[in-house]
């Protein structure tokens, strides 16, 4: 995998507490439980979010060599068949024969933004948990539809499939990988690649093929590789992989960014203005860049409204 990154399966959150809403949701109801057996008898643990109707979503990793879908309903487990599938996006459909599931609301497709507060909700080694944090970045992917989201609501193994939500309790992504190392780096699929992943032609799923973030492109390997660099404070590589990864990629607003919380990291305040500067030409909703930004007028004592010259 590039530049040695490490990842490590899949999601939920820690107990932290959940986004506040006007009306709290029945998280039950927006998150079902999955029991997968696989061929050779082992069992793995992974979420699904209905969609409505029949429909659920989860990740094509969870569903690997599946011999047998459980989903849980109330105090009963129900068999779940495989249907649709993009297993590059870790994107798969799951049909619950008699389920009669409400649309479930989501967020409009180009409407996430650095900054928004999130909820995530998983099962948890079995156990539902709801935890909040907020969005962190948002990447190019070699995949249209929507930016990969990293978001610093943290979760863990069982919880994949799971769901990602704003504080109006639409369905904002679905919770996938993180990072090895821990941190802040935790990553859910934009609702946009559903649209992508429901087009024909039906395919089984469960067939074991590699998704984006094991086989990484150009494009999703810079990105992960630089979250794992600095989920580890790795600062110096971290700055040789950003400033390659700005020349690759100058429009890209997590790559300044990148480059600026190396610099940071490192003690290189005065050059890490121009990198996060450049971030909020680029985005200048970066919540994220803002707040980095923030820090470094109160540490140099200075406005930094000007740009600086890169």
């Amino acid at each position: 995998m590039q530049h040695g990154l490490r990842i490590l399966l899949l999601v939920i959150v820690l107990p932290w507490g959940a986004a506040v809403l006007a009306q709290q949701p029945d998280w039950s109801a927006r998150v079902f439980k999955l029991t997968v057996t696989r061929v050779d008898g082992a069992t793995e643990l992974g979420s699904a979010v209905p969609l409505g109707g029949e429909k659920l979503v989860t990740n094509c990793h969870v569903l690997r060599q599946a011999a047998r879908i459980e989903v849980r309903l109330g105090d009963a487990d129900r068999l779940a068949l495989s249907d649709q599938r993009d297993a590059y996006r870790d994107m798969c459909f799951l049909t619950l024969p008699g389920l009669r599931a409400p649309p479930m609301p989501m967020i409009d497709i180009g409407a996430t933004r650095v900054g928004m507060e999130v909820m995530a909700a998983g099962y948890s080694s079995g156990e539902l948990a709801i935890g909040k944090g907020r969005i962190v970045g948002l990447h190019h992917c070699e995949c249209d539809g929507g930016k990969i989201i990293q978001t610093s609501a943290a979760f863990d193994r069982g919880a994949s499939g799971g769901g990602l939500f704003d504080t109006q309790g639409r369905l904002t992504g679905v919770l996938t990988f993180k990072a090895k190392s821990g941190g802040n780096f935790h990553f859910a699929l934009p609702v946009g690649w559903l649209r992508h992943a429901a087009i024909p032609p039906v395919t089984p799923a469960g067939t074991g093929e590699d998704s984006f973030w094991e086989r990484p492109g150009r494009e999703s390997g810079y990105f992960l590789a630089a979250c794992d660099l600095g989920a580890q404070r790795k600062w110096q590589a971290l700055t040789h992989l950003a400033r390659e990864w700005t020349q690759q990629e100058p429009n890209n607003p997590e790559a300044w960014m990148a480059l600026g919380r190396a610099l940071k990291g490192m003690g290189q305040n005065e050059a890490a203005v121009a990198p996060l500067q450049r971030a909020l030409l680029l985005d200048s909703t970066h919540a994220e860049a803002k707040w980095a930004m923030d820090e470094l007028e109160f540490e140099l004592g200075r406005s930094l409204s000007e740009p600086d010259g890169l």
